[in-house]
């Protein structure tokens, strides 16, 4: 067999038996996975001359993937972390031709000890309820767009969930019970589940935005055009113009980096200021480690130095 037939064979093998097959991962884990590969036979092709057909084993080494990563961050402009999420794919790679090729082990090692970018810690950007409340307000009700963005805002801040998490969202993951209480179900990352109460006035607001587009059984809460939900890049677009239509009345907020995440945030830090322990808050946010979930009980704490209480 020919080294290019083998690379092939063995990438295909990585994400149909590997991936799909064997580990069950998250289709969001194989996109992004694809991504990185795309970008690096594209690499390949630039900066070495050599496409994705005539590709060899031997072309796949610890200096040429340490190049890809320096493009990454130098010439790409990604975040180290970026940088350290393409590095996992590449390593998740490794291992599997360790398996099928033991003959590329002593390679896939030298790959495999290739240190992850330094992550500085960026200062998370907090706001508070009032801060939350300008930014809903600031969504037009008369217009079917106003309220989906408000929804979609509410959303977020009561569940502190992530936005991948939101526009997966259909209407069969909301629950109504009859007591008038409501439920959403998560699928977050590593395909965890959790199943969080929603507030009366979100619910409300859930429901009537069913009722008015008629969104029943596996239909997305968050509809799209031309794709099958709302984007990641729809929805930061709705979110940065939310903010921009606030900030005309309350200025401050323009000298603020406000994202999908950032409402995240805010519920963290608003369920840590009202007493509920870091343990519930680490769940309800789905963290895999309470460690994530510590950075909140830090900045929390600041805040409450500097406000004297």
């Amino acid at each position: 067999m020919s080294n290019k037939l083998k690379f092939q064979g063995l990438l295909e093998g990585f994400f149909l038996d590997w991936l799909i097959a064997g580990r069950g991962v998250s289709q969001r884990t194989i996109e992004a996975y694809r991504d990185t590969f795309v970008l690096l036979l594209r690499w390949f092709s630039d900066e070495k001359g050599i496409q994705a057909d005539s590709l060899a084993m031997e072309d796949f080494t610890m200096g040429s993937i340490e190049s890809f990563l320096i493009y990454l961050v130098r010439t790409r402009g990604n975040s180290p972390s970026t940088a350290n999420c393409r590095l996992a794919a590449i390593r998740s790679f490794c291992r599997y031709v360790s398996y099928k090729d033991p003959i590329r082990l002593n390679e896939m090692t030298r790959i495999l000890s290739i240190p992850k970018r330094e992550v500085t810690q960026a200062e998370l950007i907090c706001l508070d309820e009032k801060e939350i409340a300008w930014i809903i307000n600031a969504c037009d009700k008369k217009t079917a767009l106003g309220r989906e963005t408000r929804l979609l805002l509410r959303l977020l801040f009561n569940t502190g969930a992530r936005i991948s998490e939101i526009l997966s969202l259909k209407a069969s993951d909301i629950a109504f019970d009859s007591g008038g209480s409501c439920r959403v179900f998560m699928l977050g990352k590593g395909r965890k589940e959790r199943t969080l109460p929603l507030w009366p006035e979100t619910a409300e607001v859930i429901a009537a935005h069913m009722e008015e587009r008629g969104i029943s059984g596996d239909r997305y809460l968050f509809s799209g055009r031309n794709v099958k939900h709302l984007t990641r890049s729809g929805a930061r677009s709705r979110i940065e113009g939310a903010v921009k239509q606030a900030a005309k009345k309350h200025p401050s907020l323009a000298r603020k980096s406000i994202s999908a995440h950032t409402f995240r945030h805010a519920t963290a830090l608003a369920m840590l200021s009202s007493g509920i322990d870091i343990s519930t808050v680490a769940i309800w946010l789905g963290h895999e480690s309470i460690q994530t979930t510590h950075r909140y009980v830090v900045v929390d704490m600041k805040m409450k130095e500097e406000s004297g209480c």
